[in-house]
């Protein structure tokens, strides 16, 4: 039994299990051959087909990049005075991932950046890595945040658009945004100019988040904005907001505005809305005040249209300055209405009717004229289509075809009624009579300088028709003297200067469209002078005036504190019984050119801005920058004066002292970040003006990484010594 039973059985049970556990360990490793080839199959997948979305990936977890932003160009007048700066300032921004507690988050940081928690967790509550809390609040405001030290805030240098003027013109300059991107003004038409091309870099983050170089990123530097040059004047600019300013007061208006060209150029001087606004805070504004009424807002102009008959009746040769004209003794019946005069007038001569301003007369020679030809020379002024100016916003006015016309539509368009024109379109009208009968193109842009300190200018002139001959212009012109000498604007006239223009006083229309206002009234006047060499024009318009309301009463003596101020500014000369006799204002040939502040730049850029001007250029010593420079700025020099230009080494200085703060109380803005320049020390501005305090103080030695910080209040009489009272 043993040697045939039970060894046998015991055999063949082993071999069983054996052959049960080979199974098992073959599924075992058949399983883990599996798995592994499926871990390489995976592996290869990643790295071989997923490849770049992982590397993205993995990038957006320990690389970062950072916007390098553009310096906004600055704008400066025609004589190189600052209109638009840059100032420091730090925006606050939060990566989120690093962030456990959003609410306590916006909690803490609510009161320093001035807004409240609900605004701050709305900010936060989005799946983006990084979102901004406040864009450019002060460094202080900066300093308060940082002091909190929250692990994911981050603080980033950011500069902000400051205009050292204020409200200024405000309206032909605008406004940025948030993100210094131009929305209004000369800075939204030329925001393509100014804003330039913002560069970048990259960092990687470490395990606990410290920030490292990336070097196999290169860094793409950004691309700063070119500087404009405006045809300005900001001293012209001043004196035109102020005396406008002081004529709503005066005359209780509801509204103002003036402008001042260069008829001879087309070039805008001044140009001044009212009420203005402030750009350095433009939101607290409406709309309304923030428009640039003297391009966006039409008004029915009174007589101030009557340019059109007169040029057209000279022109066409239909009457001559001494042919009598009957006004009907003030009451002349045509189409069912009455025109009337506002003194009854028998016969005059034609010169008469124009300075007497009679609208009997006017209506008369406009029937003479006929309809077509009036059109036609409307027309030809620029009435009723853009005059182009860069600045966007301008609109086309209101001019009809004579097909549109009524029997009474020539009387009333004659009288500067049923038609709508623009400030900015009645100026280069009455330009054209002051130039010898070009209508041109208005110009605020004059040029703007590269980054290399290339400088481009614009085409000074650009004509757009001939409306009327030389000789007839200069005959309307001298008629238009009649009416400052002895008509209807003899508060304009100014001893010892030949002064033309025209007044203009009209109903508003009702805001329903049918009818006039019985009290709204529309005065406005347009002059030039000296009448026989005409170098500046001036546009006057207030709306609503309450004391008064003749354009003779509120308009013209409006110009004529605009136009005392300006003669005794050019002429450098501060008593009124001193202004110089303005019927012979010297040519071009003879002007003075005042000489622009170039001390703090680069030399480089300097010469080839003052060459370009037309200076010659004397170079004393060695440096890349100015240190000084003679005549100083300010100064008035004939053409092809010689400006010698002191240089300065910033590192031979440092080389030779420990270097100090400079001392900076009374200096401008622009001379303060100037001569902080020269130390390579940044610079953060409150306020604007002069500078009345500083931070460190004068003489503190300055270290690699210090700031300076400078309290700047604006001095009231900028123009004190120009003012005529």
């Amino acid at each position: 039994m043993t040697k045939n039973g039970i060894t046998p059985q015991k055999s063949q049970g082993s071999k069983a299990r054996s052959s049960r556990r080979d199974w098992r360990m073959l599924a075992l490793e058949i399983f883990f051959l599996c798995f592994g080839l499926l871990i390489v199959v995976r592996l290869i997948y990643i790295q071989v087909w997923q490849r770049e979305k992982y590397q993205k990936m993995a990038k957006v977890q320990y690389l970062r990049e950072i916007p390098l932003p553009a310096q906004r160009g600055l704008i400066y007048d025609r004589h190189q005075n600052l209109l638009a700066v840059n100032e420091a300032c730090v925006s606050v921004g939060v990566e989120l991932r690093q962030v456990k507690n959003r609410a306590a988050y916006a909690e803490k940081l609510a009161p320093l950046l001035g807004q409240s928690v609900a605004s701050l967790q709305e900010k936060m509550s989005g799946e983006r890595n990084f979102v901004w809390l406040r864009r450019r609040i002060d460094p202080d405001q900066a300093q308060n945040v940082n002091n909190l030290k929250l692990p994911g805030v981050r603080l980033e240098k950011d500069s902000r658009r400051r205009y050292p003027h204020d409200e200024s013109a405000a309206h032909a300059i605008g406004y940025t945004d948030v993100d210094n991107r131009g929305i209004a003004g000369i800075e939204m038409a030329c925001d393509s100019l100014v804003r330039g091309v913002s560069g970048r870099k990259v960092i990687q983050r470490d395990a606990v988040g410290n920030s490292l170089p990336e070097v196999s990123i290169p860094d793409v530097p950004p691309v700063h904005g070119k500087n404009l040059m405006l045809t300005i004047d900001y001293i012209l600019q001043t004196i035109t907001h102020e005396e406008l300013r002081g004529a709503m007061d005066k005359f209780e208006a509801s509204s103002g505005i003036a402008i001042i060209t260069d008829p001879n150029t087309g070039e805008i001087l001044a140009m001044a809305c009212e009420p203005s606004f402030n750009p350095n805070n433009p939101a607290v504004y409406a709309a309304a005040t923030r428009r640039n009424r003297a391009i966006t807002d039409v008004f029915e102009p009174g007589s101030t249209f009557k340019l059109v008959t007169f040029s057209g009746i000279l022109q066409e040769k239909k009457r001559a300055p001494d042919d009598v004209i009957f006004c009907e003794n003030g009451a002349f019946k045509l189409a069912g209405e009455t025109v009337r005069d506002h003194e009854p007038r028998g016969n005059l001569p034609v010169r008469e009717v124009i300075a007497l301003s009679s609208n009997i007369g006017a209506v008369k020679l406009a029937r003479i004229l006929g309809k077509e030809k009036f059109f036609q020379y409307a027309r030809d002024y620029g009435f009723g289509v853009r005059t182009g100016l860069e600045l966007d916003g301008e609109v086309n006015g209101i001019l009809k075809n004579p097909g549109e016309w009524s029997g009474f539509s020539l009387a009333a368009m004659t009288m500067g009624y049923e038609v709508a024109v623009t400030p900015i379109q009645m100026a280069m009208a009455f330009g054209a009579i002051a130039n010898g009968g070009l209508l041109l193109k208005p110009r605020i842009l004059s040029g703007w300088i590269e980054p290399t300190g290339e400088v481009k200018r614009l085409e000074q002139t650009q004509v757009v028709r001939r409306v009327i001959s030389k000789p007839v212009a200069h005959l309307l012109a001298n008629l238009l003297e009649g009416v400052v000498d002895h008509g209807t604007a003899k508060t304009a006239a100014i001893a010892g200067v030949r002064i033309a223009g025209k007044t203009g006083t009209a109903h508003k229309p009702l805001a329903t469209g049918r009818g006039y206002a019985r009290n709204d009234y529309i005065a406005s006047f347009v002059g030039f002078f000296p009448a026989n060499a005409p170098r500046y024009l001036i546009f006057v318009m207030l709306e609503n005036p309450r004391t008064t309301y003749w354009g003779g009463y509120v308009a013209a003596p409006t110009f004529k504190k605009i136009a005392e101020r300006i003669i005794t500014a050019t002429s450098g000369k501060q008593q009124k019984g001193e202004v110089e006799d303005m019927t012979e204002m010297p040519t071009t040939d003879t002007r003075t050119i005042v000489v622009p502040d170039v001390t703090g730049r680069s030399a480089a850029i300097s010469a080839a801005m003052l060459e370009k001007l037309g200076f010659d250029i004397e170079r004393e010593g060695k440096g890349d920058f100015v240190l000084n420079q003679h005549p100083a700025p300010g100064s008035r020099v004939p053409p092809r004066a010689t400006i010698t230009l002191d240089l300065f080494e910033i590192e031979a200085a440092g080389a030779t002292a420990s270097p100090k703060m400079p001392n900076l109380i009374g200096l401008s803005v622009r001379e303060a970040l100037q001569k902080l320049a020269f130390f390579k020390i940044e610079a953060v501005v409150h306020g604007s003006g002069r500078v009345v305090r500083q931070y460190p103080k004068a003489g503190t030695a300055i270290t690699p990484d210090i700031i300076c910080e400078i309290e700047c209040q604006v001095i009231s009489s900028v123009v004190k010594a120009a003012a005529v009272h």
